[in-house]
């Protein structure tokens, strides 16, 4: 299945499958990680959203959420 960044709870994990966005938001989350095949795990719901992404927190704002979209199990 898959959805974005905005439907999961804390406690989900998710692997990047896309960026849908413009090309200077998809590479500013390139850079951060978000990347196809990442895997992360959602910490804190909400604006900002708390994720897990390489050993690294990262926050993110509604925007840069609705952006990512995931499969997840």
């Amino acid at each position: 299945m898959t959805c974005f960044l905005t439907s999961l709870k804390t406690g989900d994990v998710g692997v990047v499958q896309r960026i849908a966005s413009h090309e200077a938001r998809s590479k500013r989350l390139a850079d951060m990680g978000f990347v196809r095949g990442a895997r992360l795990e959602v910490v804190r719901t909400g604006h900002p959203c708390i994720v897990q992404l390489d050993g690294a927190r990262v926050g993110l704002g509604r925007s840069h959420q609705a952006s990512i979209e995931l499969s997840v199990d």
